[in-house]
């Protein structure tokens, strides 16, 4: 995409993105919405508030930097990741309204939308190398949208207002440094500080649904604190964060970014280190030489596929699906179903389907869920 009709097109999505928020989510087939509910005890309603509270809140810092990253190298894929931002904006005002109320739901997201609109300003502005506008976007995002939404949070929740402006300042910060490091292609520097985001991103998340489990316990009963809760949430989160990583792993290889793909490679191995321990600490540590083999065959046949993208190595990669049920005690058919969404993934971006590439990479994202939530149940 040439520079101008880019520019044209992140001003059009800035403007959406400061609009409304209340639009009804599908939750049909292929919407991308959050399924599947594992057994007692870690499946209360306030389980299952925190899961989902977490992995939105999470998503969206991914979207963020998918966005950011497709500007950076002026590809239209920049259209389908900004319009995500919307997505999970609305159903993460969906799940608060669930909470709060629609009133409460309403005036978060009001400050929500302000802020995911500093962002993307923010982001034009560093990419254009318009040092007044970037400066006036983080003015905007610090000085004056994570305020307003910790005062919302605040009064909706209960919650500590000036804990709650601290911890929304830092996170504002947190995604300005992996921005920067995007458009200073500083790649192994953005892989760490993307994943210093990415899980303190729940800390809201985490504080939202206890209190929301302390207020309404006869909509929400269970105690989302439990350490059984931690262990769904630690595993959800590690392998959404897996797929978000594969899909920044593979565009690399694909678009032959050398420096882009060692660091996110790198990453994808410390992932799967975190997953080792996770998997390890749910089923046993007798499971863990299996899953360290079958994810890493996994992992180096997804990065082969995206090179070659031939039958062979799609059948290499297909092969992994079985290696790594057997290894998680998991139904195959849940391990092929995920990893089926990916490839997809995976083949928009070998043929450049910008139109599709986010929404497919966003289903690929979801489906770990029931995957996580098999373990744990």
């Amino acid at each position: 995409m040439k520079s101008a009709s880019w520019l044209a097109a992140a001003l059009g999505l800035l403007a959406a993105a400061c609009g409304g928020s209340n639009s009804v989510i599908d939750y049909g087939a292929g919407s991308g919405a959050r399924t599947g509910s594992p057994s007692a005890p870690v499946a209360s309603q306030a389980a299952d508030l925190r899961t989902h509270l977490d992995l939105l809140l999470a998503e969206q810092v991914v979207i963020v930097a998918k966005e950011t990253a497709a500007a950076v190298n002026h590809d239209d894929a920049y259209v389908g990741y900004t319009s995500l931002l919307t997505a999970n904006q609305s159903d993460l005002g969906t799940i608060v309204a669930t909470a709060f109320g629609n009133t409460a739901a309403d005036n978060f997201m009001n400050g929500w939308s302000m802020a995911n609109a500093a962002l993307v300003d923010y982001g034009i502005g560093v990419v254009t190398h318009n040092d007044a506008r970037s400066s006036s976007a983080m003015s905007a995002l610090s000085g004056t949208a994570m305020p307003k939404l910790a005062a919302q949070v605040s009064d909706m929740s209960g919650l500590a207002g000036d804990n709650m402006t601290q911890l929304l300042t830092q996170q504002a910060q947190d995604d300005k440094t992996f921005i920067d490091d995007l458009a200073g292609q500083r790649y192994a520097s953005f892989y760490t500080d993307l994943q210093t985001a990415y899980f303190a991103s729940v800390r809201l998340g985490d504080a939202l649904a206890q209190r929301a489990a302390q207020k309404f316990s006869d909509r929400f009963p269970g105690d989302p604190t439990l350490p059984a809760v931690d262990r769904r949430v630690s595993l959800n989160l590690l392998l959404q964060q897996h797929a978000w990583l594969a899909t920044m792993a593979t565009d690399a290889v694909v678009a032959s970014r050398d420096a882009d793909k060692t660091a996110a490679t790198a990453a994808l191995g410390l992932n799967a280190s975190a997953l080792s321990r996770s998997v390890s600490d749910l089923l046993g540590a007798g499971v863990t030489a299996d899953f360290d083999k079958a994810w890493g065959a996994r992992d180096s046949a997804l990065v082969a596929y995206a090179q070659k993208g031939d039958a062979d190595s799609k059948s290499t990669l297909t092969a992994t699906a079985a290696q790594v049920a057997t290894a998680m005690h998991l139904q195959p058919g849940l391990v092929t179903t995920e990893l089926n969404a990916l490839i997809k993934a995976i083949d928009d971006q070998r043929s450049k389907a910008s139109e599709t590439i986010a929404g497919d990479d966003r289903a690929a994202a979801t489906s770990m869920e029931p995957l996580a939530d098999s373990i744990v149940s």
